[in-house]
């Protein structure tokens, strides 16, 4: 009596190759848990960059490039425009410039001739001011 035992065949690189029943079962059993790992995510919201890819652009492109300081870049290009906005908020000691300067608040207190809480109490109000105008003009 001749038994005939069942062949198995995975695609690589577009050609059948033949393989063991284990291994058949393995491969088959990966993928579909690669297809159901992608169809939860995609269920929850999950986007993968290759999904962005265009035919001029890579999904990692957009990635954000740690060597660069949003915050410096963001404060560079605003600066010449805060000025203007600090002289509409009424900053009768220039604290924002003294701020600026790198001076403490007990410093200016000095040298604006006021106590340093209200050095401090100016400098919140004048930043929550300054935040609105920004805000608003953005």
């Amino acid at each position: 009596m001749k038994t005939e035992s069942k062949r198995y065949f995975i695609r690589v690189q577009k050609i059948l190759v033949e393989v063991t029943g284990e291994v058949y079962t393995a491969y088959y059993e990966m993928e579909r848990k690669e297809k159901y790992l992608i169809e939860r995510d995609k269920s929850h919201g999950l986007l993968y960059y290759d999904g962005w890819d265009t035919e001029t652009s890579n999904g990692v492109d957009f990635i954000k490039d740690n060597k660069v300081n949003v915050e410096e870049d963001a404060i560079k290009n605003l600066l010449p425009d805060i000025w203007s906005y600090a002289e509409k908020i009424g900053d009768k000691y220039h604290i924002c410039q003294l701020i600026a300067d790198g001076k403490t608040e007990k410093e200016i207190a000095e040298i604006c001739k006021i106590t340093q809480q209200t050095v401090n109490e100016t400098k919140l109000r004048l930043f929550k001011k300054l935040k609105k105008i920004i805000e608003k003009n953005l």
